[in-house]
């Protein structure tokens, strides 16, 4: 078996959202899937770096595939309490889970230049998803972002 010369790596939690979801828009079948737009609605960011809302100004570009996963393509925007706004790409992959579809993103965080959050450009993130029900009904999804660390070393902020 070969050592690994690598450092390992640890992930630090960023912030918790809660996002409600607004009714889909069914663009109908495309290669791979079934494709929907899903609004984003007003959520919230709660630390333990993180803290403001998310702008209801962003979608989900969700695939529905044959075999039951959905791949999650969601661009939207969060104002931090100190009224800076980040722009946030979200990519990855929801599978059925015991609870509902629960998932694994990667994501791309834009701050302005200058900006206390301006570190956040160059962060590697990932981030884990769950789907939130009203009864049957699906209601938003709870999210996770979590930056990725060499072990002993403190993210860059």
């Amino acid at each position: 078996m070969l050592d690994s010369m690598n450092p390992p790596l640890e992930l630090r939690l960023l912030a918790r959202l809660r996002v409600p979801i607004k009714a889909s828009v069914v663009a109908g079948a495309v290669v791979g899937g079934e494709r929907r737009i899903i609004p984003i609605g007003a959520g919230t960011v709660s630390g333990p770096v993180l803290f403001g809302e998310v702008l209801p100004l962003g979608a989900d570009w969700n695939l529905r595939r044959p075999d039951g996963t959905e791949t999650v393509s969601a661009r939207y925007l969060l104002r931090l309490t100190d009224g800076t706004v980040l722009s946030v790409r979200n990519e990855g992959v929801l599978t059925p889970g015991p609870g509902g579809p629960e998932g694994i993103t990667a994501l791309q965080i834009e701050a302005p230049v200058g900006s206390p959050w301006a570190w956040l450009n160059d962060a590697i993130l990932v981030g884990s998803l769950a789907v939130i029900f009203d009864g049957e009904a699906v209601a938003g999804v709870s999210l996770e972002y979590w930056i990725t660390h060499r072990r002993g070393e403190e993210p860059r902020e």
